[in-house]
């Protein structure tokens, strides 16, 4: 579990518009067989240079892959990663190209890699304070952007971009979250972080459902 603080402490005065109980995947019934999946951590390239961010959407990402019943999430092996990141003369923070992360897929035993960035996360807007100690609109933002690579071609599958944004009113200026937990998931940043990554993972989902490889593994 990851968690750190952003600004000063706020006080909340209306809660968040949706919950995480209104954003399940909504995906068709499947019977078909399931796609094995690696997911290496993404990269964060929002403005707040933290390494848990990546590791904490990818966390959520693996979730939302197994609960679209569509693949099956091979477990990671950290020191397997650092020796081909080694050998590729990369960093787990540095840049993930179809062909290493191809590599990466085929020693961990998967059929498919997750690769991407986070690009951004954190506060996209706020409103003017509306009277002497009222309350301002808060809007936070999380952009996903990720790649589906075939190990076996180094092609790409799919690349998708998922958008979540989420609101609230406070009086104060902050974001306070921990992955992994209740509470962050009903926060605006988490609300809008599930909504970025069910956005990629549908993608995902339809485009594995409908891709030839996944066609020719049926037969």
């Amino acid at each position: 579990m990851a968690s750190f603080f952003m600004g000063c402490a706020a006080t909340t005065t209306a809660p968040p518009p949706e919950t995480t109980a209104d954003l399940r995947l909504e995906l068709p019934p499947y019977s078909g067989k399931k796609t094995t999946v690696a997911v290496i951590d993404l990269r964060n390239q929002s403005e707040f240079d933290d390494p848990r961010i990546g590791r904490g959407v990818s966390n959520m990402l693996i979730t939302a892959l197994v609960n679209s019943g569509r693949f099956i999430v091979v477990e990671r092996n950290d020191q397997a990663l650092e020796k081909i990141f080694a050998e590729q003369k990369l960093g787990q923070t540095g840049a993930v190209t179809s062909q290493t992360a191809a590599q990466v897929g085929k020693m961990l035993g998967a059929r498919t890699v997750v690769v991407g960035e986070v690009s951004e996360f954190g506060i996209r807007k706020t409103s003017a304070f509306v009277g002497v100690g009222g309350t301002k609109t808060i809007t936070t933002r999380v952009v996903i952007d990720a790649r589906l690579v075939d190990t076996e071609t180094a092609g790409i599958i799919s690349g998708e971009t998922g958008i979540g944004t989420s609101s609230t009113q406070t009086r104060g200026v902050a974001l306070t979250f921990e992955f992994g937990t209740a509470g962050f998931d009903e926060t605006t940043i988490g609300i809008a972080t599930r909504k970025a990554v069910n956005q990629v993972v549908t993608k995902f989902a339809l485009n594995v459902e409908n891709n030839q490889m996944n066609k020719k593994e049926n037969k």
